[in-house]
């Protein structure tokens, strides 16, 4: 007996189909996408090169915005520094008027005001041109405040110029302290005809040179002041805020009071941590009691007092107790000069890299701008004066470096703004380049596409009608046969 088990034509059909669905099935995705290359198995290489193209693009992209945003810095500090500019011409022109001989004192005094005004309005412009979170005008050295011990600060801030006298008010205040580290320091104190007398304590409450607070014959500044036993200096003057360590006691144990007569240069020494101290002692305490002079808050003729350090181990702290006002001067060798780091750090410019390429598989490259410093101090004329002709002349010069250095920034800015121009014209024509041979690549020909798609849907029709009429077949056979 006879049986039909296969079907050859629908065989056939059913081989095709898969072809001509995969091609329809490409064609739609194509269409659908706009692009030709949708995965590796497109085009593995021509996909590996268009994601290079698309990396440098999107590169240029970013170093394009870069490349504004630098420009935007440059425009504004040129703008900042061209008001500059005009105030230093101005400041000029003062020093130029300030030379004349036919202006009186007071005639001075009033271009002084104005000069000092045009001073503060140039570091006001340096420290307050701001963008993106940069200074670029700021000095590039701010100063750092002072590191306190309590409240009391560094001899360096109290005596900046060496040897040179500053005025002071006494009182059992302490007057500074002199850092470790520090060497050769020499501290004068002149005393005016009131009786201040200088002291040097340790950060524990060690009293290593000075007048006496204890014994028979405590000094009248000390007494003068509440200060008449340990337990009143302890209470009184051995605080934190006064720069003494928590819990200090005060110890007279190694006190130094002066040799056996007053002498300037040092008439009794002390060796303690290292530390060579040397005392004048007090002037009105070598006075001929029987005068009625001794210790009694006058000097005489003993105004000054001195003490002096060879190698400063551990901070001290000076202080001049008193009833008035005295000068005092400072000499050292190496002064320490420590500072504090404050909460808001100060303004400060600093460089200001831009990049200008960064292409798949190159090195980034990169420009600098430099900082341009506009305050005062780089400039040079911080500390010039018009209220004398000699002080207006030396100004006059200062003023013409400043303004020379002020034009040589806006040089460096304009020839910024120009390269960086420039850059981003290069970029963006070679956007447009990398973009249209990325498009050659990776996007669809919608033409070619559009009749693959007509094509293979013919053919899909097409198959599943021939498939239809295979399977009608058999069944046609089968009723013949049982005709």
């Amino acid at each position: 007996m006879q049986s039909i088990n296969h079907n050859g034509i629908a065989g056939l059909n059913l081989k095709a189909r898969p072809g001509t669905s995969s091609i329809l099935q490409q064609s739609i995705e194509r269409l659908s996408s706009g692009l030709r290359i949708n995965g590796a198995k497109d085009d593995a290489a021509g996909l590996a090169i268009a994601n290079r193209m698309g990396a440098n693009i999107n590169a240029d992209t970013v170093v394009s915005r870069g490349l504004d945003d630098a420009i935007s810095l440059a425009q504004t500090a040129e703008s900042s520094l061209g008001s500059i500019s005009s105030m230093l011409i101005r400041a000029k022109g003062l020093a130029i008027q300030s030379v004349n001989d036919s202006l009186s004192e007071s005639d001075r005094a009033s271009i002084q005001n104005e000069f000092a005004s045009i001073l503060a309005g140039i570091d006001s412009i340096s420290e307050g041109t701001e963008i993106f979170g940069l200074y670029p005008l700021a000095t590039q050295n701010p100063e750092l405040p002072p590191a306190l011990l309590g409240n009391v600060a560094p001899v360096n801030t109290k005596f900046p110029v060496a040897n040179k006298d500053y005025s002071f008010t006494s009182g059992v205040i302490p007057l500074a302290y002199i850092p470790a580290g520090s060497t050769n320091i020499a501290i004068t104190i002149n005393s005016l005809g009131a009786d201040d007398d200088i002291q040097l304590f340790t950060r524990d409450g060690k009293h290593l040179a000075g007048t006496p607070i204890n014994g028979s014959d405590p000094d009248y500044t000390w007494v003068s002041n509440s200060i008449t036993d340990t337990a009143s200096a302890n209470t009184r003057l051995l605080s934190q805020a006064n720069g003494f360590q928590s819990g200090a006691t005060y110890d007279d144990s190694q006190l130094i009071e002066g040799g056996a007569a007053w002498d300037i240069n040092g008439g009794a020494s002390l060796n303690y941590n290292g530390m060579n101290i040397t005392y004048s002692g007090d002037g009105d305490r070598y006075e001929d009691s029987t005068t009625g002079g001794f210790n009694d808050g006058n000097n005489g003729a003993n105004l000054q007092e001195r003490v002096t350090i060879d190698n400063v181990n551990e901070d001290l702290i000076v202080v001049v107790v008193g009833n008035g006002s005295f000068t005092s001067k400072l000499t050292w060798g190496n002064l320490e000069a420590p500072t504090a780091q404050p909460a808001t750090p100060p303004k400060k410019s600093i460089p200001y890299q831009v990049v200008t390429s960064a292409n798949f598989g190159d090195e980034i490259r990169s420009t600098t701008l430099e900082p341009t410093p506009a305050d005062t101090k780089t400039l040079g004329i911080n500390d010039a004066r018009l209220d004398t002709v000699q002080s207006a002349r030396s100004a006059m010069g200062k003023l013409d470096n400043a303004l020379a250095k002020v034009d040589g920034y806006r040089a460096q800015y304009g020839a910024a703004i120009n390269r960086f121009e420039s850059s981003k014209s290069v970029l963006a024509q070679q956007k447009i380049a990398t973009q249209s041979a990325q498009s050659r690549i990776q996007d669809a020909d919608y033409a070619l596409e559009t009749s693959k798609m007509l094509k293979a849907q013919i053919l899909q029709e097409s198959q599943n009608a021939v498939l239809k009429i295979a399977n009608q077949t058999p069944e046609n056979l089968l009723s013949l046969l049982r005709g």
